[in-house]
């Protein structure tokens, strides 16, 4: 008997310690990427420059660019695999931990990367490396009584992507929404540490502060965000110590009705450098302005788009280019333009291209560009679609340049002496398959007609007109 009661005690102890577990609800999902690439006369890493072959010109000055991609072919292979493991306890409180794997060339030498720490980077012949990175892990749960969810750890926080903010990092959001027929309104606070320097003291901390705000009313959402972000004592040294406080304003508008889609987004960004040792404070102003519209008709789709990004210029000592939060993967989704803006046609899921350091296009935030486009997609079969793009794109950097003098050229990307606007034309063609359900494989070539703010300092030369042929083949589950 006693025997009896203790088997059965036993059990009963087993089943209460298994039964949370057992409770929770596991689930799991991600994407791997697969991307090739084949080019001429574009340098995908940073800095960009499209700068002269090696040598110097009549003056004695440096040539431009001593890059090997000067007029060159290159071509590779690269690999992106991401993870989400999520435990639902129930449908108030869940948790979520993501995990990433990069490739960024297929046959790196074992013990180099290109993502700056040794050991990241699985494309090694040898492939036992130790390259799981922790990409999200974070608690999001409801607070009770109030519809509000909260979300703490480390997470992708997004806000207008493809101009502003896509980033990972440690922080805490908020999503509040409000439904009153025919109205949704969504509020979304976020907070995000950049940098925790010194505990004893809050002075060098680095913070990011945001709010997004939505109304939805039918087929129009309008919204508008601001985002203020505090750098204190950004510089080393004593002499140069400063706070640099930068803020951004976006309203953006998206519509859809029937056959007819839009959406705008202007972002404002202003801000100032202030130092300690009396020099003079840098001011920071630019703007970007982006908006696309379509038609679809039938299996026909029609469109037009276009940006403008302010450039800097370089006879002032402040910062009139549009600048992003830092080292934020904004425009990472982006998909106006191949070569220029790095993403057009590419059927990846979101995040998965422009990736600094990762797949550069010529300006992955669109400053120092405006450029207009029109677009069209056949839908020639469920599986089949047929895409074309052709844009005008022009150069926003302004100033002048003395070659005597030490300086900075007066174009985006060109490295000569003159203050050129056109960047040229570029040319996009190419197809998305649907080979399955989750699997899409899309091909897509681009060609850039260079103008003359792609003119590099060796005597006038200009790089030969940039060319790119991208493939990718992507996998969500």
């Amino acid at each position: 008997m006693k025997r009896a009661l203790l088997i059965m005690l036993t059990l009963g102890l087993a089943v209460a310690v298994a039964s949370p577990a057992m409770a929770v609800d596991w689930s799991a999902r991600g994407f791997m990427n697969i991307k090739a690439a084949y080019y001429k006369n574009v340098d995908l890493r940073s800095p960009i420059n499209l700068g002269g072959p090696p040598g110097t010109n009549s003056l004695g000055l440096g040539a431009g660019s001593l890059d090997p991609a000067w007029n060159r072919q290159s071509a590779w292979v690269q690999m992106r695999t991401v993870l989400y493991i999520t435990a639902r306890a129930n449908e108030n409180l869940y948790g979520t931990v993501g995990f990433e794997i990069d490739s960024y060339r297929w046959g790196t030498g074992e013990g180099t990367t290109f993502s700056g720490g040794a050991g990241r980077d699985v494309g090694q012949w040898n492939a036992d490396a130790v390259a799981v990175e922790v990409k999200n892990a974070f608690i999001d749960f409801k607070a009770p009584f109030v519809p509000v969810w909260l979300r703490a750890g480390i997470q992708t926080i997004l806000v207008r992507p493809w101009v502003f903010l896509y980033m990972d990092g440690a922080g805490i959001s908020a999503r509040i929404v409000f439904d009153i027929d025919p109205v949704t309104v969504s509020i979304n606070p976020f907070w995000g540490r950049i940098l925790e320097n010194l505990d004893h003291t809050a002075a060098d901390d680095q913070d990011l502060y945001g709010v997004d705000v939505n109304v939805g009313v039918g087929g129009i959402t309008g919204g508008l965000f601001f985002a203020y972000q505090a750098q204190r004592q950004l510089y080393d040294g004593p002499a140069t110590e400063g706070d640099s406080k930068q803020w951004w304003l976006g309203p953006h508008l998206d519509a859809r009705f029937g056959p007819f889609a839009a959406n705008f987004d202007f972002v404002y960004n202003g801000g100032v450098e202030d130092f300690q040792d009396g020099t003079a404070d840098i001011d920071h102003e630019g703007w970007v302005l982006r908006g696309v519209a379509s038609y679809t008709l039938n299996k026909f789709k029609f469109g037009i788009g276009g940006l403008y990004g302010t450039g800097d210029d370089i006879d002032t000592n402040d910062i009139e280019d549009y600048r992003v939060p830092f080292q934020t993967q904004g425009a990472a989704t982006n998909q106006d333009l191949l070569i220029v803006m790095g993403d057009w046609g590419l059927c990846c899921p979101q995040g998965t291209n422009n990736v600094s350091g990762f797949y550069k296009p010529l300006s992955n935030t669109g400053a120092g560009v405006w450029y207009v486009r029109v677009f069209a997609d056949y839908q020639v079969l469920s599986w089949l679609k047929l895409m074309a793009n052709v844009g005008y794109i022009g150069d926003t950097t302004t100033g002048t340049f003395d070659p005597r003098v030490p300086g900075l050229p007066a174009d985006t990307f060109g490295t000569d002496w003159d203050d050129d606007d056109s960047i040229g034309w570029e040319f996009d063609v190419g197809f998305q398959l649907k080979v399955y359900k989750n699997l899409d494989l899309s091909s897509v070539f681009g060609y850039l007609i260079g103008g003359k703010a792609l003119v590099s300092m060796a005597d006038g030369d200009r790089a030969q007109d940039p060319w790119m042929w991208v493939t990718t083949l992507s996998y969500a589950f």
